[in-house]
C-alpha cells in the first residue's frame, strides 16, 4: 500500500471544485489542460510526463489532499480504482484538473494538518506538487487515531512527546523479557536489591533466604522511612520475586507473600514477576489482601520495566555520557 500527498490548489475557486470532486468520488490532479495530456496515451510531452506517477496509484492506496478545502486542512481518502482522464472540456472549472483517481467516498476523513492525532513521522508539509508519505504504518495509525480521537495530551505535553512515549512504550515488555532471560532465580532477587536501594525513602534492603535457610515468604525485606516533623515512621514491605516468561498462573507467590507479611509484621507485600499478570493471579491477591487486611501490590510484565526505569535506569542503560 502506498500513500500519496497532493499539494493544495492555490486558486480559491479551483480548490473548491477539487474538494467537491473528491466528495463525489474523484481525486483530481492538475497539469492536464489538453486531451493529449492523457497519461494512457502513447506519447508523453516533457510537460505532462512529470505526472506519470499517477499511473502508479492502485486500488487500496491512500491520497491526502493537503491544504484542502482550506489552508491547514487535509482530506484523506482511499483509492477505489486506477487512473482515468476526462476527455474533452468536461471540467467545470476549465480545461485543467482532468487527471483523476477514483476514490471511495465512504473512507473520506478531514482533519487539521497539525492535529494531535497525526504522528510526527507522517509528512504533511506541502513542498512539491506531490510527495510520497513513506511512514505508511504511522499514517494508518494516524487515521485510526483521528476516527477515535485517541490522543489525549496531558497538561503541558506536546504531541511530539506523546507520540515518542507511545513509540518507546513498546520496548517496556522487551526490557522485562530481557530481565527474565539475563537474571534467573536468585540473580533477579539480587538485581532488585540494587533497584530498591536507589529509591529515596528506602533505608534498608535485606536479601532474605540466601543459602540453606528458608525465606519465610520474603525474598526481600524492604524498610522505608518517612517523617512528619521530628517523628520518623518506618514501614516494612516483604517482596516475592518470580522470574518467569509468559503468563503467571502459579498462585504460590501469593501464599508466600502472605506468610512473609505475617512473619515479619510487614505493613505491605509486593509480588514482582517478569511474567504477565492473569485474572486468576489478581483475584487471588485481592482475596488474600482482604483476608489479612494488608495491601499486596503486583508488578508484572511491562510494569516491572517501568518500575526499574523510574528508580534505577542506570542498571539497564549505560548513562555515563
Amino acid at each position: 500500500m502506498t500513500v500519496f500527498a497532493f499539494t493544495g490548489v492555490t486558486d480559491h475557486e479551483a480548490k473548491k471544485l477539487v474538494y467537491e470532486s473528491i466528495k463525489a468520488g474523484k481525486s483530481r490532479f492538475g497539469w492536464s489542460q489538453k486531451d493529449e495530456h492523457n497519461l494512457k496515451g502513447k506519447v508523453w510531452s516533457e510537460w505532462h510526463s512529470k505526472q506519470l506517477f499517477l499511473l502508479e496509484i492502485k486500488k487500496g492506496d491512500w491520497i491526502v489532499h493537503i491544504n484542502t478545502p482550506s489552508w491547514g486542512k487535509c482530506v484523506a481518502i482511499q483509492v477505489s480504482d486506477e487512473y482515468a482522464f476526462d476527455e474533452g472540456l468536461m471540467c467545470e472549472w476549465g480545461t485543467d484538473f482532468r487527471h483523476f483517481i477514483p476514490v471511495d467516498v465512504n473512507t473520506i476523513i478531514e482533519f487539521n494538518r497539525r492535529d494531535k492525532n497525526i504522528l510526527p513521522s507522517v509528512n504533511l508539509n506541502p513542498r512539491q506538487r506531490y510527495h510520497r508519505i513513506y511512514a505508511v504504518n504511522d499514517f494508518l495509525q494516524s487515521i485510526d487515531n483521528l476516527k477515535n480521537n485517541s490522543v489525549n495530551l496531558q497538561h503541558g505535553e506536546t504531541k511530539e512527546v506523546f507520540h515518542l512515549r507511545e513509540k518507546t512504550n513498546k520496548y517496556l515488555k522487551e526490557i522485562t523479557s530481557l530481565l527474565h532471560t539475563t537474571h534467573k532465580g536468585k540473580d533477579l532477587e539480587r538485581f532488585f536489591v540494587e533497584v530498591f536501594r536507589k529509591i529515596p525513602d528506602v533505608v534498608n534492603v535485606k536479601a532474605n533466604g540466601f543459602g540453606w535457610k528458608t525465606d519465610n515468604g520474603a525474598d526481600l525485606i524492604v524498610t522505608t522511612r518517612s517523617s512528619i516533623g521530628v517523628i520518623d515512621f518506618e514501614n516494612i514491605i516483604v517482596v516475592q520475586i518470580k522470574s518467569f516468561g509468559g503468563e503467571l498462573y502459579d498462585l504460590t507467590a501469593v501464599e508466600q507473600v502472605k506468610t512473609g507479611i505475617e512473619t515479619y509484621k510487614a505493613s505491605a507485600g509486593m509480588i514482582i514477576t517478569t511474567a504477565e499478570r492473569t485474572e486468576q493471579l489478581e483475584n487471588k491477591i485481592q482475596e488474600s489482601s482482604d483476608k489479612i487486611d494488608c495491601p499486596i501490590y503486583l508488578l508484572a510484565g511491562e510494569d516491572v520495566a517501568k518500575f526499574v526505569l523510574k528508580n534505577a535506569s542506570d542498571l539497564v542503560f549505560r548513562l555515563d555520557i
